[in-house]
């Protein structure tokens, strides 16, 4: 029986790739000669790591790009841009915009407020408009017609803001904007002769294959050397039948934990945890932190932390969580962020920290007794109110770095940790998110976690392991499995989808078999979204998990 399945995927993988080389070469004599597309940036950092968000699409579709100020147009050969942060383009950006479209140029453009950039698109900006209620915009459906070809049919992303816009004579809709229920006719895409105009931006969450297959299909559209949809679905045939093969290699191992952390607080699906839990317990995902605090905010009915907008109006996300995780075998943890406030509203300025040049943060000054005093009593109270939470996952649980901190800085943290863990009632957990890189961390933010291990404060630590480099990856894990003892104490983070690393199936299976080479309990993955669901979890349940 082996034998046939074997044979069977190698006749599959045999067939897809003499598919791709069939169909690729004239593609990639086009793309030999496709020039590089200017993805031209302004604004502030935030349009900046959008722009990189972008190229890195581009790139899984082999579609090659330049992140570019304006003046670059008029170097480039290719016949297509992207423009991201031109709410309010100067009148030499708009001037470079307006030569590259009179030399034939096109555009796909995010999220611009500007009524002369709308013109020059056949476009009109109504307004700035906010959700009016949690999942608004939700989605993107594409118009039928799926024009220019190789459009998905949806795309998900949660969004809370539009430049609401209408297309004038000789555009159309391509998308429109829809809530949890399918409902919704906002323009979310626009098409004219002048190219695409979305009425937001592309957020890294979501659906990222989908938003990488778009802007190829449009860029195709606007330059036919950048991306032919023959070649690319040969391309992602050969890469599935070669990732199913690898993935089918792989074998769990016994008690393993397989953890996974929920940076939004509402599920994979909000309003549906019933249907998170299901996509979980499929996975085989053992335990779920959950972000429903922090010094700022509480995403259920606290008495000591400051109700969420989430709470507000979305419901009791935690208790929603346990619930839905109740007969599923699913560990629920309460993940808090202890010294920073980010993520709420902090209303006494004396518990925020200043920088290195005076500035004050958002992040919450350790050494404040008021600060420790309230996070100890949410735990107290978050184990009062869910008997059924597992455990309590602290995070921020250090100084922030740029933060001018006293010589005992390590000390203030390694005592709020063992004040956590008097607060903590067996047989929860405590676990902790930290900083990979030991002992650095202990002189850059105060966390050393390896004496806290050494003095059983927590149950396991959670090294943020988040980087692409192999090398990099295994000389973090040598460090944290130096010591069986320790090993066996620690859940391995690996950044799926985190700021510093995106890593595709096949690399997060590599992480997961270094790890229990150092012996680790197991793995966190980061972050739970539509990737991890769509393109994480089945390849790990094909073996490894």
């Amino acid at each position: 029986m082996m034998r046939r399945v074997t044979a069977a995927l190698g006749a599959f993988f045999l067939f897809a790739f003499a598919a791709f080389a069939q169909a690729v070469p004239s593609a990639q004599a086009a793309q030999a000669a496709a020039p590089h597309v200017p993805i031209v940036v302004t604004g502030d950092n935030f349009y900046k790591s959008l722009a990189r968000h972008a190229q890195r699409w581009l790139r899984e579709e082999q579609i090659a790009s330049d992140i570019v100020a304006a003046d670059a147009l008029a170097k480039t050969s290719s016949k297509a841009a992207l423009l991201i942060g031109f709410d309010r383009p100067t009148a030499a950006e708009l001037a470079e915009l307006k030569a590259f479209r009179a030399r034939g140029g096109k555009f796909i453009v995010f999220y611009s407020s500007s009524p002369a950039l709308a013109a020059m698109m056949s476009v009109k900006v109504l307004s700035f408009k906010r959700a009016a209620y949690p999942g608004q915009f939700s989605r993107m459906d594409f118009a039928p017609s799926r024009f220019p070809e190789g459009l998905p049919a949806t795309l998900r992303q949660t969004s809370t803001v539009l430049q609401s816009s209408t297309p004038l004579k000789g555009a159309r809709v391509l998308a429109t904007w829809k809530d949890r229920k399918g409902l919704g006719a906002e323009c979310a895409w626009i098409a004219s002769g002048a190219g695409y105009w979305c009425t937001h931006v592309y957020l890294a969450d979501g659906d990222e294959r989908e938003k990488a297959r778009s802007l190829a299909a449009m860029l195709g559209s606007l330059d036919a050397r950048l991306w032919n949809l023959k070649a690319a679905n040969a391309r992602a045939r050969a890469r599935d039948a070669a990732l199913r093969a690898y993935a089918l290699k792989q074998a769990p191992r016994k008690g393993e934990i397989h953890a996974v952390w929920e940076h939004s607080g509402c599920g994979l699906y909000p309003g549906d945890w019933k249907k998170t839990m299901r996509v979980l317990k499929a996975a085989r995902v053992s335990d779920l932190f959950v972000n429903v605090a922090g010094a700022g905010f509480a995403h259920y009915p606290s008495r000591v932390l400051p109700r969420s907008k989430t709470y507000a109006e979305e419901g009791d996300q935690l208790a929603a969580a346990l619930a839905a995780a109740e007969g599923t075998g699913i560990r629920v943890h309460a993940w808090i962020l202890c010294f920073t406030g980010t993520r709420g509203t902090i209303a006494k300025p004396d518990w925020k920290l200043k920088d290195r040049d005076g500035k004050t943060t958002e992040y919450l000054n350790p050494a404040n007794a008021e600060v420790r005093e309230t996070l100890l009593r949410a735990i107290d109270e978050l184990q009062a109110k869910y008997p059924a939470l597992a455990g309590i996952h602290l995070d921020f649980v250090r100084w922030y770095e740029r933060a001018v901190k006293p010589a005992n800085a390590a000390e203030t943290i390694s005592k709020f940790v063992s004040s956590a863990r008097a607060h903590v009632l067996r047989p929860r957990w405590l676990t902790a998110a930290v900083l990979g890189k030991y002992p650095q961390c202990v002189a850059s933010v105060g966390q050393d976690w390896d004496s806290w291990l050494n003095a059983g404060l927590v149950d396991y630590i959670v090294p943020m392991n988040y980087t692409e480099n192999k090398a990099k990856y295994e000389e973090f894990l040598a460090v944290q499995g130096a010591l069986k003892s320790h090993a066996r104490r620690t859940i391995g983070g690996i950044g799926v989808t985190a700021n510093e690393s995106r890593l595709d199936a096949r690399a997060v299976i590599d992480q997961i078999q270094l790890a229990r080479r150092y012996g680790f309990a197991g793995v966190a993955l980061f972050d739970l979204d539509v990737v991890l669901e769509r393109q994480i979890f089945p390849y790990l349940t094909l073996g490894i998990w």
